[in-house]
């Protein structure tokens, strides 16, 4: 369902926990210390109070040496480092050029003020600059690194050099190069030191995958059940003989999305309808809160434990000690997910879904949340039996219905009359992330253009709200022959849910099909036509559908999604009765019938508890 690329939380690239030499033992260690604690807690304002006062203060000594100034001089440099960051963080640019000027007037070729320079450039919306930039900063660094630097030098090179990878890997994945985004997110994984973050940077990887065309995956076939040897050396915790002490079947749902984010619309039923008789359910929170986080929190019978901050063991130790049952991870491969917190097998049976399209690829996942039409059929290519016979990861938890049930927890709109009807031509649409628009997918929407007399398309993403963002989306329709006239590019707006009304069909992307979206745009009054694919990952959109009770938009192949979207072009009529109908059909079908969902949940997950359960 999301997102986005995700650093954990540090100190800036190339800021060592432990300072250089030139910084052992003095007070700029400590400064740069508290400073680099302060911005891996988020705390970008007070690294700002603490540093723009201590470099206020700084003056050299008098009668020090040359080899005591010039110290003095690099540990100012350092700390003037952090604080740009720091103010690049608090989206205060134009004093940060202030401090990376200052950093270049004594260090022309610093990498820190490079980089900051590269974060203010991606925060602005210069998407063509910050790709330009990245790939001459990380052959710089390469250059460098080279030259065999000593250890030290050549670990802080790489430092910068992993988090330039993945900033690059997000910046192609943004604008539409899945592919080579993939291929920028494992040089970070590769290039990256700490462990933790290796990991973080393969499950960036492994979540660009989802955006690529079928036919573009080739050279990325494997690295899903790689993801499991990050973890073999890991303990894994056991539970064979172990005294449970309570009664009711306990739920635990792990998740850095706990707030204002999509899991939360589908997460609200199973925590306001669940049987409290028979069920006791713990929430995991790896995220700061909102005043959505307190609205789940405060759900009678819920217990909320934060664990933001906490190492994956210490979370670990967490579930294990509150005897969960049943651990349902809710992100998968998303930003600051927790699946080095599953690793460990805190409880006795895991599952993963809502949050994620598909499998994770950890063995100590038992099973990936779906639904009869998700999982329809023999077990499709991804989640072929690895050699042997034996599943190496998850296996189908099929519902009867839908997997997801959608609850908004926000103000909608009224449904609006079809746009065509004063316009006089049709519009289609897409909300979805640009990242899912494939070239493949273009050019079926190019067909679909030519195919309807004056027909529009209306796309929406953060990437069309900056110049550049909008001129690498036209240079890609220009060579792929989309008339750039008849498309209309929209930035990311916060009551983007209006604008629904500007669009009579929703187009769904595919392989990587909409999940939110989809259910926004129908429950807007907005038919949406989605290709049903071979996979679970590729088949949200028929699933959300045929729920729906809206299946006839459900095609099978490129020709039959290009000849139902024409189709339904062609018949006012019946675009103007989904309008006025569309809601209460949604309302009454399974996708809103949020106590026959959360019951079916809930006899899934007492079937899998019972089956782990050995007979006595």
């Amino acid at each position: 369902m999301a997102r986005r690329s995700g650093r954990r939380k540090k100190t800036p690239g190339g800021l060592a926990e432990t300072p250089p030499a030139s910084h052992r033992g003095g007070s700029p260690a400590d400064l740069l210390g508290e400073a680099g604690r302060l911005f891996a807690a988020g705390n970008y304002g007070e690294v700002r109070t603490l540093l723009e006062a201590a470099l206020a203060s700084s003056s050299e000594a008098a009668g020090a040496s040359a080899a005591e100034a010039a110290r003095a001089a690099h540990d100012r440099l350092e700390l003037r480092y952090v604080l740009a960051a720091a103010l690049v963080q608090l989206g205060d640019h134009r004093v940060a050029r202030a401090e990376i000027a200052q950093i270049r007037e004594s260090a022309p070729e610093h990498p820190g003020a490079a980089l900051q320079e590269i974060y203010i450039e991606k925060a602005e919306g210069r998407t063509r600059t910050e790709m330009t930039h990245l790939a001459a900063f990380i052959a710089w660094l390469e250059a460098r690194l080279a030259e065999e630097p000593p250890a030290s030098l050549a670990a802080y090179y790489r430092k910068f050099l992993a988090e330039s990878w993945s900033l690059l890997g997000s910046a192609l994945t943004f604008s539409g190069r899945a592919a080579d985004g993939v291929s920028a997110f494992l040089a970070a994984s590769q290039a990256e030191a700490d462990g933790a973050q290796s990991i973080a940077e393969y499950s960036n990887a492994l979540f660009a995958i989802n955006y690529v065309a079928k036919e573009q995956r080739a050279p990325f076939a494997g690295l899903l059940a790689d993801f499991d040897k990050f973890f073999a050396e890991t303990e894994r915790m056991t539970h064979a003989g172990r005294r449970r002490t309570h009664e009711k079947i306990r739920i635990g749902y792990i998740s850095p999305d706990l707030r204002r984010h999509p899991v939360a619309f589908f997460l609200l039923p199973l925590l306001r309808f669940f049987d409290r008789t028979r069920f006791s359910v713990f929430c995991y929170a790896n995220n700061r809160e909102d005043a959505v986080s307190r609205t789940m929190a405060q759900q009678p019978g819920v217990a909320w434990r934060s664990i933001l901050g906490l190492s994956p063991t210490e979370a670990a130790a967490q579930i294990l000690e509150d005897e969960i049952d049943i651990l349902c991870d809710l992100s998968g491969h998303t930003s600051d997910n927790c699946l080095p917190v599953l690793a460990r097998k805190p409880a006795p049976v895991q599952i993963t879904g809502i949050g994620y399209m598909g499998r994770t690829g950890l063995s100590t996942i038992d099973y990936v949340l779906g639904d009869m039409v998700l999982d329809e059929g023999a077990d499709a290519p991804e989640d072929a039996p690895s050699e042997g016979g034996a599943r190496k990861s998850e296996r189908p938890l099929r519902l009867s219905h839908s997997h997801f049930c959608y609850m908004p927890f926000v103000a909608m709109p009224d449904v609006a009359p079809p746009p065509s009807l004063s316009r006089g031509f049709i519009t289609f649409g897409c909300f979805n992330n640009y990242s899912k628009v494939t070239d493949d997918m273009l050019l079926l929407w190019r067909q679909i253009l030519d195919g309807v007399e004056g027909a529009r398309l209306l796309l929406k993403s953060r990437l069309f709200g900056s110049e550049e963002g909008r001129a690498i989306a036209e240079e890609r329709f220009w060579r792929l022959g989309l008339d750039v006239a008849r498309i209309e590019l929209r930035g990311f707006s916060p009551e983007y849910l209006a604008e629904y009304a500007d669009m009579d069909i929703a187009l769904d992307t595919f392989p990587y099909t909409g999940g939110l979206t989809t259910c926004e745009a129908l429950y807007m009054g907005v038919p949406v036509v989605t290709l049903k694919g071979r996979t679970h990952g590729a088949r949200f959109g028929a699933s959300l559908l045929q729920n729906a009770g809206l299946s006839e938009l459900i095609a099978e192949d490129k020709a039959q999604y290009a000849a139902r979207a024409k189709l339904l072009a062609g018949s006012p009529e019946t675009l103007a009765l989904l309008r006025e109908k569309q809601r209460a059909m949604l309302l009454a079908s399974p996708l809103m019938n949020f106590r026959q969902y959360v019951q079916e949940v809930e006899a899934a997950f007492e079937k899998v508890w019972l089956d782990s359960v050995p007979s006595s």
